[in-house]
This record gives C-alpha cells, structure tokens and sequence, in this order.
C-alpha cells in the first residue's frame, strides 16, 4: 500500500465553546426525543475552511443564531477583515463563501470577548480525478463489513477509490480502515477524521431529528476531495448495490444527466442463523416492508459541479422516479449495524426464502 494513495485527512474545524453562546435548538422542546440534548451540536460553527483558489468555502452545521459569529467585522483572514461573497443555505447546513487572499493559513471569528481561530484546508480532488469513487459515513463498522462492502463493489462495478468519513470510531484507529481498503483491492483510499456529533435522530414515532453532520460532509467530500471524480456512488456500508446491468458508474456516465437512482430492499440472515453475520448471510428479503429510499451514482462534473448532494438524492429540480433504474438496487443488510440508532434492527425480521438472485451474486462475489 503506497502512502500516497492512503492517507489520514483532517479537517481544520471551529467550535464556540467558551463563548458562553449555543446553536438554537432546531426542533422544538415538544418534538425533541430522548438524548436530543446529548446528542445535538450546540457548539459546531465550522466543521472545515476549505480554500479552493481565491475562494475560502467555511462548511457550517445550519447557522441560525451563530450568524452573527459572521457578522460584518466578525471574520478575518490572517488578522485582516474578510469580506463574505454569499452563503448558499440548505435545509441542514450552510456553506459561507468568503474572499481569499493568497498565501492565507489562518481564519478567526468572533463575537463580543470571545474569538476563535482555525487553520484552512486545502483542496485535494486531485487524488480522486478520474476514477471511480464512493463515499460513506461511519462509526465503529467492523472492518471486515468495510472490506467486504469495498471488494463487492470492486468486482461488479469496477469501483476504484473509497472515501471514508469516520465519525469518531473508537474500536480501531484509522489507519486499519486504509488497510482494509487496500486488502480490498482498492487503488486509492481516504479516512477523514469527522469527531462532530452525528446529531439526535428521529425517533421511532418521527420527531425529533436533527443531523447536521451527514448532509454537510457529503457536500464537503464533494467540494474537497470528489469533484474530479469520473462517477460517484452514495451508498452505506449496510447496502451493497446489485446489478443486471453493468458497472453503476458506467450507467452515471452514460446517463444523460450524469445520474443514476434507485431503490434498496431489506434483507435479513436465515432465521435460525447466529451472529456475527456478514453483507453475504443476507440473502432473504423481508416480508411487509416497503422499498428503501433511493441511493444514486452520479458524475459531479459539467453543469452537476453545482448540484448539492443529500442522503437520498442531490439537489435536482426533478422527482427522483423519473431517474430511477430496475437494473439497478441495493440490498439493505439488516445485520451489518452496530444498533446505534437504537432501532432493534437486530431483531429478527418475518422474511422469505433465499432469493436465488442473491445468493449466486454473493457466492460469486464475497465466496464464504
């Protein structure tokens, strides 16, 4: 594994903690489920300052009250006042724009007493520019769900490069993800060290979500590392994404829009099977459940450059069914969790017989 094709990233973050000063709470007490408070980022006020030329990008959980830590006079770049070009503001996060002087390293905010600095990153699509690339979020997955995830892929769709943004694992370092990915048989890797709070998740009855972090680092994985990638696919560890129609990111490139969409269905191990279960065990598709939401592969080159991208979809003005395709689709691998989301995943699911579909592309493709 050549160091230069592996690598540890970080990101050069702010937090107003000391300030005296929270983030207004999102939801509303009514609504905030149990561990809203623990879980919710009340201090985040950049997770990275990404320079791209003569433009600095500051990568924002969503602002409310914390605009004013931007105010007029609040920024500066190497102690000098920093003028904001325009904040693009979505549903869960914001994106500040601000005018970079060259050769700048330091950017400060402040508010009444209290300012705060960080350092600025630097782009770095170059390591990503032509291949074909994924991306994730995850914490504490066994490495060997990694591994497995990445070398499906590397067979049936000729994926090449994975980037992997670890939210605060503590059962490994990262290091041992760069080399399950090498094992995989991947060209090129990046572990990008995310210690922010994921942020409260809804709870069962639908209320009280509040996730910040993943929208914003899909938009920062595509800014900082993907834009130069040939295709992108957007997919979690726990859904490994079939085919009867070739590489998912030949179809994104040859799709006229740059895109290609498609719905997941759950699937559980045998009933009468025991942990630890592998993406390979789950061959039965479960009974009285509805389709899982769209994932997509999408090239973020041209006119897409400018498209935001989200869990299930980018930022395209066009229903996503108009989009999606049949000979694509993802099995949502009930077992392959840690259970964080508290959801009694693990609990045993009413399923049908092995789909032969799927037990002869995991025999295949991940042989047990």
């Amino acid at each position: 594994m050549a160091q230069d094709d592996f690598f540890i990233a970080e990101m050069q973050s702010l937090s107003v903690e000391g300030s005296g000063k929270t983030r207004s709470a999102i939801v509303p007490p009514a609504a905030q489920g149990e561990g809203f408070k623990e879980a919710y980022d009340w201090t985040t006020l950049w997770y990275d300052a990404l320079a791209d030329g003569r433009r600095l990008r500051l990568i924002c959980p969503k602002l409310l009250n914390f605009k004013a830590f931007l105010a007029d006079g609040a920024l500066k770049v190497d102690g000098q006042p920093a003028r904001i070009r325009r904040t693009h503001r979505h549903r869960r996060h914001d994106i500040v724009e601000i005018n970079l002087p060259a050769g700048a390293e330091r950017i400060s905010a402040r508010s009444g007493r209290w300012q705060g600095e960080s350092g600025i990153s630097p782009v770095q699509t170059a390591h990503f520019a032509g291949l074909n690339a994924s991306l994730h979020i995850s914490r504490n997955n066994q490495l060997d769900w990694i591994e497995d995830w990445a070398r499906f892929h590397v067979a049936e769709h000729g994926l090449e490069a994975m980037l992997l943004m670890d939210n605060g694992s503590d059962a490994y370092p990262p290091q041992a993800i760069l080399d399950a990915m090498a094992r995989a048989g991947l060209k090129r890797g990046v572990v990008l060290n995310v210690p922010q709070t994921y942020g409260p998740v809804r709870s069962k009855t639908g209320g009280g979500g509040a996730k910040f972090l993943q929208p914003a680092m899909l938009n920062h994985a595509r800014l900082r590392f993907l834009s130069r990638a040939r295709a992108v696919l957007n997919a979690d560890i726990d859904e490994i994404v079939w085919s009867r129609g070739g590489s998912v990111f030949d179809a994104a490139v040859e799709s006229p829009l740059g895109l290609v969409a498609f719905e997941g269905c759950w699937t559980s191990p045998a009933m009468d099977s025991e942990p630890p279960f592998r993406h390979a065990d789950h061959l039965h598709p479960e009974v009285g459940v509805g389709p899982c939401p769209t994932k997509y592969c999408i090239r973020p080159d041209g006119w897409r450059r400018h498209l935001g991208w989200d869990v299930h979809r980018p930022a395209l003005p066009l229903p996503m069914r108009l989009l999606k395709r049949s000979d694509f689709g993802y099995w949502h691998c009930r077992a392959i969790t840690t259970n964080w989301k508290a959801y009694d995943r693990l609990q045993p699911r009413l399923s049908t017989e092995a789909d032969p579909f799927a037990a002869e592309t995991f025999a295949r493709l991940l042989p047990q």
